[in-house]
């Protein structure tokens, strides 16, 4: 399993930085649907769906939806869709700490299920190539915004094993502490802060800039979360099996269903105070 994991993470790390730094803004576009595809398909796991009509449908119509909005080009249109995922991140919260549900619960109906698959990787994926290709953010803002997701997990994973005590929501993730969050952030507050030199962040700026990163580092572990609540509820280990040694696409990108959203609609309101 480990050698698996380190020879599949040796190939898709220098694949994905190459491809932000270097691939056309087509042929990221492009690259981005067949992932998107590739991750609808694994949420169907989530979903249950009764026929595999069903599933591979929901896979089109949000691929689909991804490449005739990038076609369009309309941005205050995709605007709307990222900041409708914002809805979604703020009801997970309280979600998470409520969890398990009841079958009751609306979580537990399909439509729901659906719904929230549909908004959350739609924007997910928009907002990673609207950051990537963009004149005023690009490949940099790209390559930082996964790098502190590495440096809160770093974090995390340290101050978990040295410090953890108090269980974050044991329910869903028994391996997250309290301490370890804390690890996260203080660990992102000194990345944030060289980042402000590097990125040319301007001074008037740089205080709204960290407070930003914070808060999709924060939001990052919500991510994390919620996906581990949907397998819960699905009673399956991985997204998928695409990835030997890591699981699926939604494995890895779990953290950044949540972060690109928050950092991208973060970088906006920046703007809005210039």
């Amino acid at each position: 399993m480990l050698k698996h994991r380190i020879i599949t993470a040796a190939i898709l790390i220098p694949l994905v930085i190459w491809s932000i730094l270097n691939a056309s803004v087509q042929g990221f576009t492009y690259g981005l649907a067949v992932v998107l595809f590739i991750g609808t398909l694994e949420w169907n796991n989530f979903v249950n769906y009764k026929n595999k009509i069903s599933g591979w449908l929901f896979s089109l119509v949000v691929t689909a939806c991804f490449l005739y909005l990038e076609y369009l080009a309309n941005l205050e249109f995709i605007k709307y869709v990222i900041y409708s995922s914002l809805i979604w991140w703020l009801i997970s919260l309280p979600l998470l700490f409520t969890f398990p549900f009841k079958t009751s619960h609306f979580l537990q109906y399909k439509p729901a299920k659906v719904i929230v698959g549909f908004i959350m990787l739609l924007s997910t994926f928009l907002a990673l190539n609207l950051l990537r290709n963009s004149n005023e953010y690009g490949s940099d803002y790209v390559l930082y915004l996964l790098f502190i997701i590495w440096i809160a997990d770093s974090g995390a994973y340290f101050a978990g094993r040295a410090w953890g005590k108090h269980k974050l929501i044991p329910n869903v993730s028994p391996g997250k502490s309290w301490e370890g969050v804390a690890g996260a952030l203080v660990a992102t507050l000194i990345t944030a802060f060289v980042a402000v030199d590097v990125l040319n962040i301007s001074s008037a700026h740089s205080i709204s800039f960290i407070l930003v990163t914070l808060a999709t580092v924060i939001y990052s572990v919500i991510g994390d979360l919620s996906e581990s609540m949907f397998k819960r509820m699905a009673k399956v280990k991985d997204s998928g099996k695409i990835l030997p040694g890591h699981g699926g696409i939604l494995d890895r990108i779990d953290s950044l269903t949540s972060a690109l959203p928050v950092f991208l609609a973060g970088l906006w309101f920046m703007e809005k105070l210039a």
